[in-house]
């Protein structure tokens, strides 16, 4: 296939824009990126696809998601203290391989359709949800989450970390591994998920320094906070994709750096349960890599890269009080080209160059929103949204043709979610009318 004409955001490592461009792929991997004019004569017998009302990124990357929790979704918003009032309770007792999986299918569908080709997923029964990956062709690094209390799928956690192990690698699944946070999992497993995760060259992830009280147990605790208390135990290493770290301190950054630790800011979810503003902008400063990551449909709702995108330029920016703070060329990159970079996967992806796979977005720039563009990394950033994904391609796979899935169908997708969630609505319907 060719693309033709198109406005193209390599996103390779000088970051080139090609204008009126062309891209080719055969296969699986991109074989042309560049001028228009100089496409060779061989690929006039593909097909072709006028793309000169559009831009061509790479697909983009959710490094921090849960994907089972799409049944969440809505309950409790404005609750205080919605965590142990719905989520963990309904988790405990309603949460079933079948709604898993349900959800799960509903969540890939909305990143594919957000122009979202891989993510990183922790949660339970990931080895179905791997499944589901490799049906709807959806790259994912999944990781079944170790708790020691209540884990929902395994009666103790190292049965948790047994089913996690055997989460199979595939076409498009990397098994990972997955701690819920360093206050919920002991140093014993949180070492033996490390481990695993260097003895097979993965990645593993925690939540990391997100909630209040994680930091005031471990200051009143220890004396130092979660950052300071995992390295103190050598558990900070280039394998660790640390998701929030809203709460740091200067020496908390050093830390992050000497261990080349990635952190993956969720800025919806953070602001949106008021946990606070994450120092994305020191943090880059100390050389320290971030991505972006949605969180899970329970926490940030909507799975989008785009609002993610702009919260974080603009969260940064107010805080800072400088509106030249972290342009949109800095931003592209936190869910494209570094997203791969920390996940190791950047010899095969996160940019659109030659020999790379072919995992490309195809935004529209036809309707109002996305008129003028002046510039597209501007474009992509403070005004693109779900609604201008075209097509997504994933190892040259059509995952996403002219705004419909290829591979799912979102009516039987959601009717079949539908079913699975009979009795998890009944309790979320009792506990709702429960007066505190």
């Amino acid at each position: 296939m060719v693309f033709r004409h198109a406005t193209i955001l390599t996103e390779n490592n000088k970051q080139h824009v090609i204008t009126d461009g062309a891209l080719a792929f055969e296969g699986t991997t991109i074989t042309y990126v560049g001028p228009d004019s100089a496409l060779p004569k061989r690929y006039d017998t593909f097909l072709q696809l006028d793309c000169s009302d559009c831009l061509l990124l790479p697909s983009l990357t959710n490094c921090h998601t849960h994907t089972g929790m799409v049944a969440f979704r809505s309950l409790g918003d404005d609750i205080a203290d919605r965590l142990r009032r719905f989520l963990l309770p309904l988790e405990r007792t309603c949460m079933t391989q079948e709604l898993a999986k349900a959800s799960a299918a509903l969540a890939i569908a909305e990143m594919q359709l957000a122009g979202i080709g891989r993510a990183v997923d922790m949660y339970y029964y990931e080895q179905d949800i791997a499944e589901l990956a490799e049906q709807m062709h959806f790259s994912l690094f999944c990781g079944e989450t170790i708790m020691e209390e209540s884990p929902c799928n395994s009666s103790t956690a190292e049965q948790a970390i047994a089913y996690g192990k055997d989460i199979p690698n595939g076409t498009y699944v990397h098994r990972m591994y997955a701690a819920h946070a360093p206050y919920s999992v002991t140093i014993d497993h949180l070492k033996t998920l490390q481990a695993l995760a260097k003895r097979e060259q993965a990645r593993w992830t925690m939540h990391l320094s997100e909630m209040d009280f994680e930091m005031e147990y471990y200051a009143s605790s220890f004396g130092m906070t979660p950052i300071a208390y995992l390295e103190s135990h050598g558990l900070l290493d280039k394998n660790l994709l640390a998701a929030h770290c809203i709460h740091t301190t200067d020496d908390d950054l050093r830390l992050l750096a000497k261990h080349n630790v990635a952190v993956v800011h969720c800025p919806v979810a953070n602001a949106k349960s008021a946990k606070g503003v994450a120092r994305i902008h020191a943090m880059l400063q100390k050389g320290i890599p971030v991505c972006l990551g949605t969180d899970g449909p329970a926490s940030g709702n909507s799975l989008d890269l785009f609002t993610q995108m702009r919260l974080c330029a603009i969260l940064q920016k107010n805080a800072q009080g400088d509106r030249s703070l972290l342009p949109a060329s800095e931003v592209v990159p936190m869910a494209t080209s570094v997203a791969a970079r920390v996940l190791g996967i950047e010899k095969s992806s996160g940019s659109l160059e030659v020999g790379k796979d072919a995992d490309i977005l195809v935004l529209g720039l036809t309707k109002p929103n996305m008129q003028p563009c002046f510039d597209p990394y501007s474009v992509v950033v403070y005004s693109a949204g779900v609604q201008n994904v075209r097509h997504l391609f994933t190892k040259g796979s059509w995952v996403v043709r002219d705004h419909h899935l290829a591979y799912a169908d979102e009516k039987e997708l959601r009717l079949r979610f539908q079913q699975a969630a009979t009795g998890f609505y009944a309790e979320a319907q009792r506990l709702l009318q429960v007066k505190e």
